[in-house]
C-alpha cells in the first residue's frame, strides 16, 4: 500500500514505504520516508535502514545531517493500538526528527480488532487536506444498501470486508 501523510502547517508531504514488498516513494526505492516541500517541490529521504526499533516505535535514520545539529535527519514513528488499519499521521518535527503517529490493530496485543480484508482508508481533497474515513468502518455487519429489490438484502462496508 502507497501511505501519505501531510504536515499542513509547512507544506510537507511525507511518502513511506516501512517494507521491502511496498511501492517506491518518490524519492527512490531505497528511501523509508520522502518527504516533498509542496511549495519549493524538493524532496528530502530517509533511507529504508532501521535505526532502532521497538514494539511501538520504529526510528529511521538518513545519512543527511541535520544544518546546525550534531544528529542526522531522522524519522520516529510511534505505533499505538486501533480498531482500523489507520493511517500515519504527522505529529511534529524537532531538532531534524519527523515524528509520526499512527493507531493501527497492528498494535494490539489481542487479534481483537484485526480484519479478514482490509485497505488504507484515507483520501486527500484538492486542497491537500488528509481525510480519515475509517470511522466509516463498520467492525460488525455493514451497511445495508437500499436498492429497491425487498428479495434480496445487499450489504456493504468501507475498507474493510464484512
Amino acid at each position: 500500500y502507497k501511505w501519505e501523510a501531510i504536515d499542513s502547517d509547512r507544506n510537507v508531504s511525507y511518502e513511506f514505504k516501512l517494507c521491502e514488498s511496498s511501492p517506491s516513494t518518490s524519492c527512490d526505492s531505497s528511501t523509508a520516508v520522502c518527504a516533498q516541500d509542496l511549495t519549493t517541490k524538493t524532496k528530502q529521504s530517509v533511507d529504508l535502514t532501521l535505526k532502532t526499533r521497538s514494539d511501538a516505535v520504529l526510528d529511521f535514520n538518513s545519512s543527511m545531517r541535520c544544518p546546525e545539529r550534531s544528529n542526522n535527519v531522522q524519522t520516529s514513528i510511534s505505533f499505538q493500538c486501533g480498531k482500523t488499519m489507520g493511517t500515519p499521521e504527522f505529529v511534529d518535527v524537532s531538532e531534524c526528527v519527523h515524528y509520526f503517529e499512527w493507531k493501527t490493530y497492528v498494535a494490539c496485543r489481542r487479534d481483537k480488532f484485526k480484519p479478514h480484508k482490509e485497505v488504507p482508508c484515507y483520501a486527500f481533497d484538492s486542497d491537500g487536506k488528509k481525510h480519515d474515513l475509517s470511522p466509516l468502518i463498520k467492525l460488525k455487519d455493514g451497511y445495508l444498501v437500499d436498492d429497491g429489490d425487498d428479495s434480496v438484502d445487499f450489504y456493504i462496508n468501507i475498507c474493510r470486508s464484512l
